[in-house]
């Protein structure tokens, strides 16, 4: 019963939307849309408060725009200067090799020794079997 229920309201909106359509596609402004008044189309633009200087001097704004480019340049060549140079990468990646290298030998080590300490201590019978791993 619940699925009839929703088939009629869904029959319900549907025809709410087929009746309602046509309520928006009349033309309520006469034969055409509002235009832009001419007046305001021609004028001259407003400039913003916020481009005064401009306005009042564009040798100014080009002197500013002159300066700001130097100083990203400068600071584009700092940064190229400042870049790491590819033997210098070269050179680290040779140091974090080895210590890589050194650290797999030292886990290795490790291994054996903590092999070693669970030998001993499980060879034992009367050791704490609280220290020896399960199954040993």
């Amino acid at each position: 019963m619940p699925r009839l229920t929703h088939i009629k309201r869904l029959l319900q909106l549907c025809a709410l939307a087929v009746l309602t359509a046509p309520l928006g596609c009349g033309d309520s402004g006469g034969e055409y849309p509002s235009l832009l008044p001419t007046d305001q189309l021609l004028a001259q633009p407003a400039i913003p408060g916020h481009a005064s200087i401009a306005a009042q001097s564009p040798d100014q704004v080009v002197e500013d725009l002159t300066r700001a480019g130097q100083a990203l340049s400068v600071s584009a060549a700092e940064l190229t200067a400042a870049a790491p140079r590819a033997d210098d990468l070269t050179a680290r990646a040779g140091q974090l090799r080895a210590r890589s290298q050194g650290a797999a030998s030292q886990t290795g080590a490790l291994t054996d020794r903590a092999a070693a300490l669970r030998a001993r201590i499980c060879a034992d019978p009367d050791a704490d079997q609280a220290n020896c791993p399960p199954g040993s």
